[in-house]
Formats: C-alpha cells, structure tokens, sequence
C-alpha cells in the first residue's frame, strides 16, 4: 500500500487547519440575553422577600402576581434524573402562577432555592416526573402556568423547609413548610 501524506503534505495540512481552528469565534455573535436577564444572574437576590405564606396557600406580590405551591411529597427519581443526591430526600411541588399584574411575566429567568436547617437543596430535572424547569414563554396578563419542581434536600422528614422564588434579583416570594 502505497503512502500518499509525505512529510511536507502533513505539514501543510497541520498548518491548515490551525489557520481554520484559531478563526474559530473570531466574530461577536449578538447576545441573545438582555442587560436585565444578565444583572438577574450576576446581582446577589435581595434577601427580604416580597411576599410570604405557606405550602398551598396564594402568596400574592405587590404586583398582583399569585404563586402557589404545593405542600412536598417524597419521590423516587426517573432513570435520567439529574441532581438528586445520596442520602438526601427528593422532594416534589407543584408551582401555580397566575399573572395579574399589568405586564407579561418572564419566568424563563425564574431561580427556585429551597433550604432546610442541615443545608441548601439543589435542583432536580427530572423529565420521568415532569421537574423540567422553569417555562420559556413570557405568561401573558390574566394567565396561569402550572409547573412542577423537584428538590435534593438535606435533612429528615418534618424538618422545617424553606422555599424561595427569585427573578431579575429579587426574592419575590418564601414559602415555609415541612420536608415530606
């Protein structure tokens, strides 16, 4: 079989492909993130939150907006879950908001934190149980959008549980409760 890359041809190709991979994101793509969403995700969150309440209950913002969530209950993870941690309890809720403020609401940007006394939760996405995250799409005024989300956290069933939704820098609602 007869060798048809000589040393000088290698060479060459070396060459060109590094001129092609170093031009790689030469150019700015425009960002798709506006200044708001960027400060929302570099601004530390106000820690006195706008509205208060509990599990099950309409914990209602200055601006009319309406969050209920649902008291937690224990779950098992689907196969592809990703988040959940040895040892730590799963827990699921239901989130409801409904817009009655004067602007659609942008929930894409949306921070869920949950915390007990032996430590901070993180997140479960989970697409087995529905845990997908927050919705992409602005919520229109007047409109309600139900979405569920899942929780790793530390501690033992009836621990006190503290869950705290947040935009743009902004604690906008904490809702306590118990672990499931």
């Amino acid at each position: 079989m007869k060798n048809y890359l000589s040393a000088p041809k290698v060479i060459a190709v070396t060459c060109a492909l590094l001129l092609l991979l170093t031009a790689c994101g030469g150019k700015t793509a425009e960002s798709t993130t506006t200044t708001e969403e960027g400060q929302a995700l570099t601004e530390p969150v106000e820690t006195t939150p706008q509205a208060t309440g509990g599990f099950d209950a309409p914990v209602i913002t200055p601006d009319k907006v309406s969050y209920t969530l649902s008291s937690p209950t224990n779950f098992e993870t689907g196969q592809f879950a990703a988040g959940q941690l040895p040892g730590q309890l799963n827990e699921k809720f239901t989130v409801s908001v409904t817009n009655n403020s004067a602007a659609a609401l942008d929930l894409a940007t949306l921070i869920v934190q949950g915390s007990t006394a032996a430590g901070t939760c993180v997140d479960i996405f989970d697409g087995d149980n529905a845990m997908e995250g927050a919705p992409t799409n602005p919520l229109a005024v007047g409109a309600t959008k139900v979405f569920d989300w899942g929780l790793s956290c530390p501690g033992a069933v009836g621990d006190e549980f503290t869950v705290a939704l947040s935009n743009a820098g902004t604690k906008i609602v904490e809702v306590k409760g118990k672990l499931a």
